[in-house]
């Protein structure tokens, strides 16, 4: 479902925070000095560094770590130096053997940790080495690091090791509260989220993931997706293929010939008859039926749907029920009139799909545009038959 790829920002973090070589860490002591035979050759190599010879200054580097019976301090001014010095300089292992020196050495604090940390976790990710990348930058992050590329960094280690548990416990509730403040989630995210719970086979969470991207970012693949998962859910309910449809509709997603005729027809076969025949009329007033070698065949069921709209009983002679009779009132402009014939049916009960019904009543209010009641309607809708899965999908549409 998704192709990851490193944000380039997320290697400039890595690499980036080591510029000013011989400057004394925040962390470190005033009162710490370099001895004369340390601090020569690095300030050799750092003049070395600033001129771009990362090579030369990192045997600089060496000569200052050959020094015997170096303080501490003197160790870590060496390994900092050469963390840098390599990384420019393209020696990876030799950057990482540095920063594990360093991070070891029980001297960061703060915000020098946190650099270092990234540097390293930055390393090991393009080193393709993600369990010690998630380690690092777990140590980043609890240093009190924040930058949203190391929290990428972090999430693309553990989908790229093949840890998608890890993935969706760490972007779903950042997703969660986006969509409670009102805030449109990254599409990129949710796709994230729906292949980790799909491969962990946590079915909530995949729906969930689809139905936001259904809500948010509408395409054919991912009503595709989602209506395979309600489907194929046990006890679902045949009938509720037309609201699929119906929610397509709703968020502009019926875009094929194919789409309208199978909702023209649905939408006849379950009695609403008015709706058929606006379904069939927007096919074509859109120019996407009428034209092809189908044209033909759509035109005949145009007609079909015009003259079903203008009858009061089903395909097989049989009167519509009062409650799908209420319905199509709603669909034929009759919107009074027919949600009141609805409500009455629903309470007087023997409704053989009370809670499709009840999920009929909430789009027939979504139809008539009272979204408040719609959406009051939809969180009412508790069936296992797929009927609320669909009124989760509609109460993000009508919530809008």
């Amino acid at each position: 479902m998704i192709q990851l790829r490193l944000k380039r920002a997320a290697l400039a973090a890595a690499f980036g925070g080591l510029s000013a070589l011989c400057v004394l860490s925040s962390s470190v002591q005033a009162a710490d000095t370099l001895r004369p035979e340390v601090a020569k050759p690095l300030n050799d190599a750092q003049n070395l560094y600033r001129a771009h010879k990362y090579q030369d200054a990192l045997g600089k580097i060496s000569a200052a770590a050959a020094v015997p019976n170096k303080t501490p301090y003197e160790t870590y001014m060496v390994e900092e130096m050469r963390g840098a010095a390599a990384a420019a300089a393209g020696q990876t292992t030799v950057a990482a053997q540095a920063y594990e020196s360093l991070l070891g050495g029980g001297q960061l604090k703060g915000e020098d940790e946190q650099r270092t940390a990234a540097a390293l976790a930055g390393i090991y990710f393009q080193e393709k080495n993600y369990p010690a990348a998630i380690k690092t930058a777990q140590r980043y992050t609890k240093a009190g690091g924040t930058d949203p590329d190391m929290r990428a960094l972090l999430v693309q280690s553990y989908y790229l090791s093949g840890d998608c548990a890890s993935v969706v416990g760490l972007i779903k509730p950042g997703i969660d509260a986006e969509v409670h403040a009102g805030h449109v989630p990254d599409e990129s995210q949710l796709q994230l989220l729906g292949t980790c719970a799909q491969r962990v086979k946590d079915d909530a969470t995949y729906r969930g993931a689809l139905e936001k991207l259904i809500a948010y970012h509408p395409k054919q693949s991912y009503w595709d997706d989602l209506m395979q998962s309600i489907r194929s859910k046990p006890g679902y309910l045949s009938a509720l293929d037309i609201d699929t449809y119906r929610l397509r509709r709703a968020t502009g997603s019926l875009t094929t010939a194919d789409d309208y005729m199978e909702m023209t027809q649905l939408a006849i076969v379950a009695g609403q008859t008015a709706e058929g025949k606006q379904v069939i009329d927007q096919g074509f007033a859109s120019g996407v039926l009428g034209h092809d070698a189908q044209a033909d065949r759509e035109k005949r069921l145009q007609a079909l749907a015009t003259k079903r709209a203008q009858s009061t009983a089903d395909q097989n002679g049989n009167p519509i029920p009062p409650f799908d009779a209420g319905f199509n009132m709603v669909f034929a402009g009759q919107a009074k009139a027919g949600l009141a014939q609805m409500e009455s049916a629903l309470a007087k009960g023997g409704i053989d799909h009370p809670d499709a019904a009840q999920l009929h009543l909430g789009e027939a209010y979504y139809i008539a545009g009272q979204k408040a009641k719609a959406v009051q309607t939809f969180r009412g809708v508790r069936g296992t038959d797929g009927s609320a899965d669909l009124a989760r999908l509609w109460l993000l549409v009508a919530s809008k």
